[in-house]
């Protein structure tokens, strides 16, 4: 799980550059809802955040 949390790491990182600010946005959003539909642990609830990364 690790490795594939840094390769997801990875790619954010090139696609910040990439994408304009409300695209980069979106995307972390969908990968904080496929983590947590795979990890069954509700990102929001275990960070403390109001649900964004």
């Amino acid at each position: 799980m690790l490795e594939a949390a840094e390769a997801l790491g990875e790619e954010l990182t090139q696609t910040q550059f990439e994408a304009g600010d409300s695209e980069f946005e979106t995307i972390l959003e969908e990968c904080t809802e496929a983590i947590s539909e795979e990890t069954g642990i509700q990102y929001d609830d275990a960070c403390d955040t109001d649900g964004c990364c």
